[in-house]
């Protein structure tokens, strides 16, 4: 080989070596971002991670047979009925959860072998005819938690006590572990464990969406193991490149909220917006646990759905902190409470990032003076010109888009608004009673001289009659039944500094004397980067500061925790008539 030609192969290898960095080379970032800020009530599902989701459900459970059922509970909390949620490439578990919350069978049942497996527990597949469900394996045998039918049975062990049965003990003998397992409550149409005695509120129910002991009975006829699949229908344990993590600088805020805003879902190509099959919540209003933190919805939309939040940016030119927050300034100066063009020959060039964890649905914004916005969903290879009062279809379906704005005079107005889709039912709430908020960030020295706001806005409810009368009286528990929300708006909102980071705050949700708990109706969390002389996103028209403990009529009652609700029977022993 020449010395010309060994030349010529090691520029090559250069060459080639350069074009792997540029191809694996970050995405540009703001110089004032700050990365990974958490707001995590002590009381609501940790939904960072798979592995904090299973770790903050099962707290408090004493046996496998309980967090079983915990991750259970907070399946049913997060998902509802609908076809499969899609995208290319695949879907994962933890986007799922935190972007969409529906699935069928088989999605629902990768989810839940996803967070067992974070327990360091064994799964795998059964498949029936038209139905796909799991098994975990623990404590030496199979175990069986549909969350698609909703249904769970025991097998007695003979000491007293009892295991939550696999497939298999219940092909071997349906009719004691189903068919004569399961008692009709009448008055409210739906199945109890036979072995818990006379039901009360706290009591599971089973088969809450319609199906039915003798279905269950047929399809296990048809079972075929598969093994442990890590992904059905594009829903994968896999995270892939998707982070849960809320990255945001100055003029930044993101706001999730537990409603709906018109048409702004994303669902893939489909063209019905995504809803419960089952109206009327039929899933929730007789349940004791994950149906109380549902409650406060029921009257808002006739079926479980989607929701929304919103990323904002907005200049404020009261001072140039905004400049550290473009990922990209060309030709660009402050001035006189407006950005103006360096070079007045040239025009000016700013470039800002829009991300978060929750898919785009919708966007707009106003730009008064720029001369053209152009956006790119691929890290700045490419730019494309949108007009900026409604450049939905150029970020529907993403969770990053560049935004470049090109002006040549003075630039006096700049606000970008995306709606994002997020599922109500991860979103981190607060519950009735005392709360424990935790607050931090990747790095507090990142936030500088500015400050981090965390806002939760809310309304306190409560009911006149206990759940154990309304459960007497052939009621369900969680429909609203003698409950009521005030139109009274609570907020709570601390403002944090670099040094006072991490934090924890309190949020006391109380109950009047003489009434009884219910879980707030929550209208929104919102995280904000504020800079020095800058002020926070307003507030609602007419809320009310919250307090910390209770009033003199008032009461920090509390609800049992509702991912343990049917584990009580777990750890006592089941009396024998």
């Amino acid at each position: 080989m020449t010395l010309q030609t060994m030349t010529a192969l090691a520029g090559g290898l250069v060459l080639a070596c350069a074009a792997a960095l540029a191809e694996e080379a970050p995405a540009p970032q703001p110089p004032a971002l700050v990365s990974r800020i958490r707001v995590q009530p002590d009381l609501a599902p940790d939904c960072s991670s798979l592995k904090a989701i299973a770790e903050s459900v099962t707290r408090g459970c004493t046996s496998n047979d309980a967090k079983a059922i915990a991750i259970y509970n907070f399946m049913q909390l997060a998902h509802y009925h609908r076809a499969y949620p899609t995208e290319p490439g695949g879907l994962p578990a933890l986007k799922e959860i935190n972007s969409y919350g529906w699935s069928l069978c088989g999605g629902l049942h990768t989810i839940q072998a996803a967070l067992w497996r974070q327990l360091g527990w064994e799964w795998r597949f059964v498949v029936w005819d038209g139905h796909e469900t799991a098994e975990a394996k623990y404590d030496g045998r199979w175990h069986y938690l549909d969350v698609f039918l909703k249904v769970y049975a025991f097998m007695p062990d003979g000491k007293g006590g009892r295991t939550i049965a696999g497939e298999d003990d219940l092909a071997a003998n349906p009719k004691e572990l189903l068919q004569d397992a399961f008692v009709m409550d009448e008055a409210r149409k739906v199945l109890y464990a036979a072995a818990d005695g006379k039901p009360t509120w706290r009591t599971h129910e089973f088969f809450g969406c319609g199906d039915t002991v003798e279905g269950t009975i047929g399809g296990l006829k048809t079972r075929r193991n598969s093994g442990p699949l890590e992904a059905w229908m594009g829903i994968t344990h896999d995270n892939g490149n998707y982070s849960t993590d809320i990255n945001l600088a100055p003029g930044f805020s993101l706001t999730n909220t537990w409603d709906a805003l018109p048409d702004a879902w994303f669902w893939g190509e489909e063209k019905i917006a995504p809803a419960h099959t089952c109206g009327s919540h039929k899933d929730t209003r007789n349940d004791g646990g994950y149906g109380l933190i549902l409650e406060p919805y029921t009257n808002s939309k006739p079926a479980r759905s989607y929701a929304n939040g919103v990323l904002s940016f907005a200049l404020d030119f009261s001072n140039d902190a905004f400049l550290k927050s473009a990922v990209a300034l060309e030709n660009v100066k402050y001035d006189a409470k407006s950005l103006l063009p360096v070079d007045a020959a040239k025009p000016a060039l700013m470039t800002f990032k829009l991300a978060s964890p929750y898919v785009m649905t919708k966007a707009s914004g106003e730009a008064a003076g720029a001369d053209a916005v152009e956006i790119s969903t691929d890290d700045g290879k490419s730019f494309s010109a949108v007009k900026l009062d409604d450049f939905t279809a150029a970020i529907r379906g993403k969770y990053a888009a560049l935004v470049r704005v090109k002006f040549s005079a003075a630039l006096t107005r700049l606000k970008l608004d995306v709606i994002v889709q997020n599922n109500s039912g991860a979103l981190p709430y607060v519950s009735p009673g005392k709360n424990a908020v935790a607050v931090g960030v990747a790095d507090p020295a990142a936030l500088g001289g500015n400050t981090l706001v965390v806002t939760y806005a809310y309304k306190l409810g409560s009911r006149s009659s206990s759940l154990e009368a309304l459960y007497a009286s052939g009621k369900p528990v969680a429909k609203q039944v003698d409950a009521t929300w005030p139109e009274t708006v609570t907020y709570a909102r601390k403002t944090f500094t670099a040094r006072e980071l991490p934090a924890t705050f309190e949020i006391d949700c109380p109950t009047p004397k003489g009434r009884f708990p219910v879980y707030p109706r929550m209208l929104f969390v919102r995280r904000e980067i504020v800079a020095p002389g800058s002020t926070p996103s307003p507030l609602p028209a007419g809320a009310v500061d919250a307090r910390i403990g209770a009033g003199a009529d008032e009461e920090l009652a509390t609800l049992p925790n509702p991912f343990l609700i049917g584990t009580e029977s777990i750890t006592t022993p089941v009396k024998k008539e």
